[in-house]
């Protein structure tokens, strides 16, 4: 699954993915028991456009039930399927880093899904994330260290 990212310094602190509702891996990934639930979330995104799907104030979405890798902590991240990625931005799918992305933390605080902080210098990133510069933390595993970058 290949994913969109604006930010590849804050990677540690993607903790689920979302692809879009007309992702062609869709059915791939959403698990047999999620499956009529994805449906009639497709179905229902459909109807919308572009614009009514990006300015929503109220993050929709669903688990697909299934997971992916995280390329550098290893660790699992779910799947979901959200109507605020789009097909057409990107690869239509996302690493969402909920700690210094506004729509990744709505969606995250709503979903109640992991926000790790990946960049110093904002405040209580549990209660808004911070976009601005810093120095990255909690950025390191065996293999790699970027850590005060």
């Amino acid at each position: 699954l290949k994913v969109f990212t604006t930010r590849p310094d804050t990677l540690f602190g993607a903790t689920y993915m979302v692809v879009s509702p007309e992702h062609p891996m869709l059915d791939r990934i959403t698990t047999p028991d999620k499956k009529a639930e994805v449906d009639a979330y497709v179905l229902a995104a459909s109807s919308k456009s572009d614009l009514e799907r990006t300015d929503v104030k109220e993050k929709t979405g669903l688990f697909t039930g299934g997971y992916a890798v995280n390329p550098l902590t290893k660790k699992q991240v779910p799947i979901w399927v959200a109507d605020y990625v789009l097909a057409t931005y990107g690869t239509g799918a996302i690493m969402a880093v909920p700690a210094h992305d506004e729509r990744d933390h709505e969606f995250a605080t709503k979903f109640n899904l992991e926000i790790k902080e990946v960049v110093s210098g904002g405040e209580d990133v549990q209660a808004a994330a911070y976009t601005g510069d810093g120095v990255l933390v909690n950025s390191a595993t065996d293999e790699l260290d970027i850590n005060g970058l």
